[in-house]
C-alpha cells in the first residue's frame, strides 16, 4: 500500500512540476515514478542506512546553507588579513558511517576546507586559517573546521 502511495504521490509532484493534469502528463508521470522507484530500490542502499532520527536530517541541509553562507564571509575576511593553509587531521565524535559521510562532504562544500581522507573517526582536512589563529595542533582547530556541523548531526544520531 506505500508503494502505490509513493507512485501517486511522485505522479501527483510529476503533473504540479509540468502544471497540467492531462490524461498524457498523468501517464508519464505515473511511467517516470515507477522507473524512479526502481531505481531507488536497485541502486540505493537504503535498507543499510539506519540509526539516523529524520527530522535532524531533513533540517541539517537548510543549517548546512546557512554555515556555507557566514563561511564565505570568514574566508573572505581571512584571505584580506593573513591567509595560511595546512593540512590537519581532526577527530569526530560520530559514530555512524553515513552521518560521517555527510560530515566530510559537508566540510568539503563549506569554502576553506577539503577533506582529503576519512579513516575511521579521523578526518584529514586542507584548511585555510589565518596565521594569526590556532596552529594545527591546538585543540581549537577541529572546533572551527568541523564544530558546528559535527553538533547538527550528532543530534540526527540514534
Amino acid at each position: 500500500m506505500s508503494k502505490i502511495f509513493t507512485l501517486l504521490s511522485l505522479t501527483v509532484v510529476w503533473c504540479i512540476l509540468q502544471e497540467s493534469f492531462a490524461l498524457e502528463t498523468i501517464g508519464a508521470g505515473l511511467i517516470i515514478s515507477i522507473i524512479g522507484a526502481i531505481f531507488v530500490h536497485r541502486f540505493l542502499p537504503l535498507p543499510k542506512i539506519s540509526g539516523i532520527k529524520p527530522l535532524p536530517i531533513l533540517v541539517y541541509p537548510f543549517y548546512l546553507l546557512w554555515q556555507l553562507y557566514a563561511a564565505d564571509l570568514t574566508v573572505i575576511k581571512t584571505i584580506f588579513s593573513n591567509p595560511h593553509v595546512e593540512v590537519v587531521k581532526i577527530k569526530t565524535k560520530l559514530t555512524n558511517n553515513t552521518l560521517r559521510l555527510i560530515l566530510v562532504n559537508s566540510i568539503t562544500l563549506v569554502p576553506g576546507s577539503l577533506s582529503l581522507d576519512l579513516n575511521e573517526d579521523e578526518i584529514t582536512v586542507l584548511w585555510l586559517g589565518e596565521k594569526s589563529k590556532l596552529p594545527a595542533e591546538a585543540e581549537g582547530v577541529d572546533e572551527v573546521i568541523k564544530g558546528k556541523l559535527e553538533r547538527a548531526l550528532l543530534k540526527a544520531q540514534k
